[in-house]
């Protein structure tokens, strides 16, 4: 097996956004009596801020820190929502709280061409979501954690190397307890190559059989099983806002958040959706609920995200928004596309069901009209206008012409009639006569007519009435 460990150290700070970006920020972790600087963004850093340090010191550092409290469930749901979106690349995916992921890459290699195609990938996505990232890739999924989380960026794809590696790793970043790290550095040992040269015996006795099972499980000669995360059978993501967005346009972060989560989701279930509700919360009053539905299922979070955005703009705010959701109403299967002989997409960037879903997010599904059958067998009459539905029946189709002249033309051109008459007549509460036998026609340059002759006259010629496609 093969394991990708995705770290994400600055989870508390950038969960936030980068809003206030030029501002020196931090997150703030209460301890009893204590409270000290758990996150800082780049400009807080810069002014000499750090994680770990009391808060009163940066105070007085940089009078203008502005500090939010840490959210330890609202950055354990981001690590749930971070984990739905690893599932694109991985059916194993195993979240590591607080700020770590797992996922076991071997089976996924051939599908995505690779694995400097994988990360490519997977470091894009990041970057889109504007998440700092530390990974590594090992052979154990103790060993990758261990690295990403150390900062030893490194592909080790064989026990060899993992052995190497492991033994230059200071013991402090090994996931012990305090007392035992404790012990270790009044030990005097600083190296994971010092601890293994050890006895298994007498690290036992004086560190305690958590220890020696950790190196176990490091360089593999310990099992280590992960447990797969399992998605819900009903999507819903919800994510509190670090700020108060007094408009639609300042949800375009934290929904993007939210869309990356529901690919994720769709992927791991091989579904798209059909239905989607999105859930704004304010301090006072109701929550405002936006329904967006497509004309076909879709996994294309581009197209979700392209069209949830154009609902937004449309809407007017009564109040702040403090807290986002999503949720699926409606899965269904995917229509998969065609491929030709040499694997290509034969379904091009935008489909016309992505283009109807576009124009009805911006217009309105009440400016979308289709044409349907009416109850009537004569021309003129058959044809009606319905609301675009993917509900609706199409129901039986004649053979006539998508395109219906308003009034009949003579035809002053030769044809050749390829089907045997259809008679047409009035009905008998019209007041003027109609008789007719209509006719599919062709032309020498291979253009489709729909003609009629007129019954009970001498007039012998052919009227053009419609024109086929």
């Amino acid at each position: 097996m093969l394991w990708l460990a995705l770290h994400f150290p600055q989870l508390p700070i950038d969960r936030q956004g980068q809003g206030g970006a030029d501002e020196p920020r931090a997150v703030v972790l209460h301890e009893g009596s204590r409270r000290r600087i758990l996150a800082c963004n780049a400009v807080a850093a810069a002014h000499g801020i750090r994680p770990g340090q009391a808060l009163k010191n940066a105070y007085d550092m940089v009078p203008a820190l502005i500090t939010s409290d840490h959210d330890e469930q609202q950055q354990l749901a981001h690590l749930e929502q971070l984990t739905l979106w690893a599932l694109h690349y991985s059916s194993l995916v195993s979240p590591e709280p607080p700020d770590t992921i797992l996922l076991e890459i071997q089976a996924s290699l051939t599908l995505f061409g690779g694995l400097e195609a994988l990360l490519e990938r997977v470091h894009d996505d990041v970057r889109q979501q504007q998440l700092a990232l530390s990974t590594a890739i090992a052979p154990t999924p103790a060993a990758a954690m261990l690295f990403a989380r150390a900062g030893v960026h490194r592909q080790l794809l064989d026990r060899q190397s993992l052995a190497e590696t492991l033994a230059s790793v200071p013991v402090g970043w090994l996931p012990l307890n305090d007392f035992t790290l404790k012990g270790l550095r009044q030990s005097g040992l600083q190296t994971v190559a010092e601890l293994t040269a050890l006895p298994a015996a007498a690290l036992t006795r004086r560190f305690g059989s958590p220890c020696t099972d950790l190196l176990y499980k490091l360089d593999g000669r310990l099992p280590d099983p992960r447990t797969a995360y399992q998605p819900a059978e009903v999507f819903f993501s919800a994510l509190d806002l670090p700020l108060e967005a007094p408009d639609t346009q300042a949800l375009s972060f934290p929904l993007n958040r939210l869309m990356n989560a529901l690919g994720g989701y769709l992927r791991s279930r091989d579904l798209g959706v059909r239905h989607l509700q999105l859930q704004l919360d304010h301090h006072r009053g109701p929550t405002t609920r936006v329904d967006l539905k497509f004309l076909d299922a879709t996994a294309n979070t581009r197209h979700l995200f392209r069209i949830a955005s154009e609902r937004l703009s449309n809407l007017v705010l009564d109040s702040p928004v403090i807290r986002l959701g999503l949720e699926s109403t409606e899965l269904a299967d995917l229509q998969r596309e065609g491929r030709d002989l040499f694997m290509k997409s034969q379904a091009g960037g935008s489909t016309i069901e992505q283009l109807m879903d576009r124009l009805s997010a911006r217009l309105g599904r009440e400016a979308l009209y289709t044409p349907a059958t009416g109850e009537d067998h004569r021309p003129e009459k058959a044809w009606l206008t319905a609301l675009l539905d993917r509900q609706t029946p199409p129901g039986h189709w004649p053979a006539r012409p998508l395109w219906l002249l308003r009034e009949p033309i003579p035809l002053n051109q030769s044809v050749t009639l390829q089907t045997l008459p259809e008679r047409i007549e009035n009905g008998w509460w019209d007041d003027t006569d109609v008789r007719r036998d209509y006719f599919i026609a062709t032309t020498a340059d291979g253009a489709y007519y729909w003609v009629y002759r007129q019954r009970r006259t001498s007039d012998e010629r052919l009227w053009l009435h419609g024109l086929f496609s």
